[in-house]
Order: structure tokens, then C-alpha cells, then sequence
């Protein structure tokens, strides 16, 4: 019995003609659409890249704030230290009206967890993704110092309000301005560390949009509630 393969009916020459366009059809639609993909994503990575941009210049601002107002804080940290030591032979100090404390801000993240979160962070290249993971994770350490500074001031404050120290109080007064002292450097120290990044990631300078308090930089001696209202107008202080 024979079989007998079915012929094309305009032949082999020109059913080969036919599938080869069918095929290069086929491979210019995926080539287009890998182009559209691809464009898709370098789109998604830009905006990406120019939102953790902009948080990370936006928290380089209040640092930048934070900065400036260091010699106040290393001031204040010394009048502290002065008056601890000049206690009488009794406890009795000079009591201060006002002792201030440094400028709290929170450092941005929610635009780096969001990107983050979405799987876009992916689409920037490895090294700069590395960049801007160190940075953020500095930043997340400043934030938690500065929370645990602001609990030191908080227990220096208490000075506004004493007359007369005990050796335990004198001793645990001590203890919290060293950690003070301590968490100030670390501030200082983490933020030098991100100025290389900041270079390498190009980032712009900006200007703080939260305006920093001059609490650490007002005058010991000067009244407690004009100093409060000195350190923020609108709000006031504890």
C-alpha cells in the first residue's frame, strides 16, 4: 500500500515562502513586544529611581539642619556638665530656666518600602540599589538615636525643676549626659557617612520643608515659657 504525502497546492517553494513570513511575523511581534517590555520597565525604574531620590534628599535636608545646630547641642551638653559640677556640698544647684533639647525629625522611608514592596526596586541596577540600601539603613539607625536622645533630654529637662541634688541624682544625671554626649557623636558620625553616597547617587541639595526648632540654642537663663514659645511659635514646647 502507498501514501502519498500531500502536496501544497502551490507547491514547496512557495509554501516555504509562506510559513518563513508567517515566522518572521511571529518573531517581529514577541521583538516588539520585549521592546515595549523593555521600555516599560526602564520607565517603571526612573520612576522609581527619582522617588527614592527624591526622600533621600529630603532627609539629607533635616540632617543638613541637624548639622547646624550641633554646636548648640554641644554647648548645651557643656552648661549641663558645669552645673552638675558646681553642686554644693548640700545639692543645691543654680537651677537652669530652661534646657532645651535637639530637633527630632524622622527619617523618610515610605517611598523606598513601597518601591520596595512592589518589586521595582529590582529594576535598578545592582550597585546603585546596593547605594541606596545603605543609605536608608543609616537613616533608619539616626532615626532610632533620635528617639533615644530625645529621652535623655527629657530627664536633663527635669533640672528645670530642682532645687537640690542627691549623690544618686548627681550620679544618674551624669549617666544620661554622657549618653547624650554619646548619641550626638553618633548622629555626627552616621551622617558623614552618608556623604559619599550622597555624591555618588547625585543627589540635589534641597531646602528642609520642616524648619528646625532653636530650643538647644536658646539661653539657659532665659523664662521658661518665652523660651518655649522662641523654640516653636506655633506649638510650643513641654
Amino acid at each position: 500500500m502507498r501514501v502519498q504525502v500531500p502536496k501544497p497546492l502551490h507547491g514547496w517553494r512557495e509554501f516555504a515562502g509562506e510559513v518563513g513570513i508567517i515566522v518572521i511575523g511571529v518573531l517581529i511581534a514577541l521583538g516588539a513586544q520585549q521592546l515595549v517590555e523593555n521600555a516599560q520597565q526602564n520607565s517603571e525604574a526612573r520612576d522609581a529611581r527619582t522617588s527614592i531620590q527624591s526622600e533621600l534628599e529630603i532627609n539629607m535636608a533635616r540632617l543638613a539642619s541637624r548639622s547646624a545646630q550641633r554646636s548648640c547641642v554641644q554647648h548645651r551638653l557643656v552648661e549641663i556638665q558645669s552645673l552638675l559640677d558646681r553642686a554644693g556640698s548640700d545639692g543645691t544647684i543654680t537651677t537652669p530656666n530652661w534646657v532645651g533639647r535637639p530637633q527630632f525629625w524622622t527619617m523618610q522611608t515610605v517611598r523606598w518600602d513601597a518601591i520596595s514592596q512592589a518589586g521595582r526596586a529590582a529594576l535598578l541596577p545592582p550597585r546603585e540599589l546596593a547605594d541606596y540600601g545603605l543609605m536608608y539603613s543609616i537613616m533608619r539607625n539616626i532615626t532610632g538615636v533620635m528617639i533615644a536622645e530625645q529621652a535623655d533630654w527629657a530627664r536633663l529637662r527635669s533640672l528645670e525643676h530642682l532645687r537640690r541634688l542627691t549623690p544618686e541624682m548627681v550620679f544618674e544625671l551624669n549617666a544620661t549626659l554622657q549618653d547624650a554626649r554619646y548619641l550626638d557623636w553618633r548622629v555626627m558620625v552616621w551622617t558623614s557617612q552618608l556623604k559619599p553616597g550622597e555624591a555618588e547617587l547625585r543627589l540635589q541639595k534641597v531646602r528642609n520643608d520642616l524648619l528646625p526648632s532653636r530650643s538647644a540654642c536658646i539661653p539657659m537663663s532665659t523664662p521658661h515659657d518665652k523660651a518655649a514659645r522662641e523654640s516653636n511659635p506655633n506649638i510650643g514646647e513641654p
